[in-house]
């Protein structure tokens, strides 16, 4: 498995201007998936209207495609053993170009899914291929920026920018524009990539298909389980028990054949497991991907739901956000490079301003507006970019040239399936917690109380200069009982946000504990 370890020897060091342009070339890679992964999070209710389909199917598209990216996290490795990254890089962008293009021209759910797995498997790719390409391309002492530089594609754009410009692309143009707006990305991609030269190595490689198989029949299982489990109540549901039952047992299946049959052909062909530091890391990525992916739900949702945003407003929030996450990405990696202090130093400072922005937000009311969310907002973002620095240079920069692909690919497949699982168990809750709130605000919401008879004369009197007093004392309690629906949603998002506060509080001592025992394990091999 010497050809990565040729491959990351050549152009090691490129001029300024050629590592300039690779480096911008893979940051608008990252980008295209950007807005590839959160095309439906805007363009959803658009979509199922052109499309006639319904809330299963449509669910659908969103299930293969990130089965696809999951299943491509792993096997893009193995590609890139194959073929030197910048290969692989370039098939992914042109994949996903072709994708994006030829997704609008039909309206046909059979085939809008066959181009979302396309687009999921290109994406994986291009993730994997992209992020060790600037391992390789940029010398050790200059990873701190580099790193950086690719989260703002691969982490702030996917929470921030594309949900404000798919926002705008729905209210003014029509969801397709989401996919189109790939296209010219794409195009600059490659022309800059192009600085990367044209030579190609090709190794021999053994692609396990009953690997590959299991992994993508586990990974579509449990992201519809993930996806649609609160839906259908979980395990309540004879179907969703039997998927995930399914999904699970394919998942052990795969984790056995990698630990008892592992060869040079396995998934993991060099496995970045033994290292300790990459260990703690993907731990760590489970725990950050819930809290980024789980806020990037809570917050647009919100503000759509309760403080009744449009589209546009809603993706618009989240901008200064994506701001200060970039700010936060460029200053740690900067002061990281220049200092030379551990990345790790840098992770409780963003726990504890991503904890206190949540904090901030669960005192929210119906009445909030954009600005009293901006201090939290501006929080969150920064502390989530001192974290996500620090955490991707302690889980890859110590791993040898041929594990660093593996290792970046299960790094992303653990922040994804963290993602999933967070903002799975956040709307679970949101559920539960709105079923329990309402049922409580509904128990004072009787004839007879003072307090909700002053509430209804006053809505009538409101509505009398408009309708006659019969029909104003009629339509008094409806609105009464919208407000309690309002309230009700407004403490279940409350305690959601509280709830991420709590994920930290609870999670930061476990991996301190963690930490300190893979440490002591490491500790007789040195």
């Amino acid at each position: 498995m010497m050809h990565l370890a040729e491959t990351a020897a050549v152009q090691r060091h490129p001029g300024t201007l050629r590592a300039s342009l690779i480096a911008t070339g893979v940051v608008l890679a990252a980008f295209m998936d950007a807005v590839a992964s959160t095309a439906l999070s805007i363009g959803r209710i658009d979509m199922l209207g052109d499309t006639y389909a319904t809330l299963d199917e449509l669910a659908m598209i969103d299930v293969v495609f990130i089965a696809a990216k999951l299943t491509a996290f792993l096997v893009a490795p193995l590609l890139v053993t194959a073929a030197r990254p910048t290969a692989c890089l370039r098939a992914g962008v042109v994949a996903l170009l072709l994708a994006s293009a030829t997704l609008t021209l039909s309206v046909d759910l059979t085939w809008i899914c066959i181009c979302r797995i396309v687009q999921g498997l290109a994406g994986g790719t291009v993730l994997v291929a992209g992020q060790t390409l600037l391992f390789f391309r940029f010398p050790h002492r200059h990873q701190p920026v580099v790193q950086a530089v690719f989260a703002v594609g691969a982490v702030m754009a996917p929470t921030t920018v594309t949900p404000a410009l798919q926002g705008w692309l729905v209210d003014h143009l029509t969801w397709e524009w989401i996919f189109l707006s790939i296209i010219p990305l794409g195009i600059v991609s490659l022309l800059l990539l192009a600085a990367d030269g044209d030579r190609t190595f090709w190794r021999k490689t053994r692609f396990p298909a009953v690997e590959i198989l299991l992994l993508g029949i586990g990974a579509a299982l449990l992201t519809y389980v993930l996806l649609q489990g609160s839906r259908f109540n979980w395990f309540d549901d004879t179907d969703i028990t039997f998927l995930a039952a399914t999904g699970v047992t394919a998942a052990g299946l795969l984790a056995v054949w990698e630990t008892r049959f592992r060869s040079e052909g396995s998934l993991l062909a060099i496995s970045p497991l033994g290292n300790p530091d990459f260990r703690f890391g993907l731990l760590v990525s489970f725990v950050a991907g819930s809290a980024l992916s789980g806020s990037a739900y809570l917050i647009p949702a919100f503000a759509l739901n309760v403080l009744d945003f449009t589209a546009t407003g809603a993706g618009v929030l989240l901008l200064p956000s994506g701001a200060m996450l970039a700010l936060g990405l460029l200053l740690s990696g900067f002061v990281i490079q220049r200092t030379g202090i551990r990345p790790i130093t840098l992770a409780p400072f963003g726990i504890l301003l991503f904890a206190g922005a949540m904090w901030l937000l669960s005192a929210s009311t119906s009445g909030s507006g954009s600005p009293d969310l901006t201090l939290a907002l501006l929080l969150r973002g920064f502390g989530l970019g001192l974290l996500f620095v620090a955490l991707t240079l302690v889980t890859l920069q110590r791993l040898a040239a041929n594990a660093l692909p593996f290792g970046i690919g299960l790094f992303n497949f653990g922040k994804q399936v963290g993602g999933l699982t967070g903002t799975a168990l956040l709307q679970t809750y949101i559920d539960h917690q709105n079923a329990h709130n309402r049922t409580i605000l509904a128990s004072h919401l009787v004839n007879g109380d003072p307090a909700v008879d002053q509430r209804l004369r006053a809505a009538a009197n409101a509505l009398a200069n408009s309708v006659d007093s019969t029909a104003a004392t009629k339509t008094a309690l409806p609105l009464l009982q919208r407000a309690l629906e309002k309230q009700a949603a407004t403490i279940s998002f409350d305690e959601a946000f509280f709830a991420l506060v709590l994920l930290f509080a609870v999670a930061a001592p476990c991996l301190i504990v963690a930490k300190q025992l893979l440490g002591r394990q490491a500790a007789p091999q040195n």
